[in-house]
């Protein structure tokens, strides 16, 4: 369950820091917009990772539901 905690904060860290790199790169600033494509792939990475860590933890929940009724 650790893990999941862990993956969780990472996420929203993630997708905080890369929205906020998105939000701030403004267009014609440099020529390759580094910037706003870093924002895309950290803000990809937290939603991403948000949605695995949560698929997994409602896979754990029906595990132990399962296992509750028998």
């Amino acid at each position: 369950m650790q893990h999941g905690v862990t993956g969780l904060i990472l996420a929203v860290v993630c997708i905080l820091f890369g929205a906020t790199l998105l939000y701030s790169g403004t267009p014609g600033r440099d020529p390759i917009q580094a910037q706003t494509i870093a924002g895309a792939a950290v803000l990809s990475l937290g939603a991403v990772t948000l949605g695995m860590i949560l698929k997994e933890r409602l896979k754990w929940k029906k595990e132990l539901r399962k296992y509750k009724e028998e």
